[in-house]
């Protein structure tokens, strides 16, 4: 298998550098017409790569956007990771910690919002 620098060369030489985002926001989820929900990730994810597909080499999707709805979005993300691979793009999962706003706020809706998937346990 080629290591994933020669790929990513490869990637850039025969589309350019560009490398596309799949950043799910609340409302871009609404100027697409879909749900904040895990399905509705999925679906901006799904749409992204169908675009981006014979187009770009690479995609780079936002996890905190589908972590925000726990398993479902991680379902979700996996979904949309497979289709990508499937497409010959190459991803880059944005999944760091202590990034801009847009990305902390769906950290926080994952982890801090009560009733989210991932909330942790409070004790009493």
């Amino acid at each position: 298998m080629t290591h994933f620098g020669a790929r990513v060369a490869a990637g850039i030489a025969e589309y350019g550098n560009l490398c596309v985002g799949i950043d799910p926001h609340g409302a871009l989820l609404d100027a697409w017409g879909l749900d904040r929900s895990a399905d509705g990730v999925r679906e901006f994810g799904l749409r992204v790569v169908e675009s981006a597909a014979g187009r770009a080499g690479v995609v780079k999707p936002q996890v905190a956007f589908f972590e925000a709805f726990g398993s479902a979005g991680f379902a979700a993300l996996e979904e949309v990771l497979a289709a990508a691979r499937a497409a010959g793009l190459l991803v880059i999962a944005d999944a760091k910690r202590g990034d801009i706003g847009s990305t902390m706020d769906g950290y926080a809706a994952a982890w801090l919002t009560a009733g989210s998937p991932l909330e942790p346990t409070r004790s009493r």
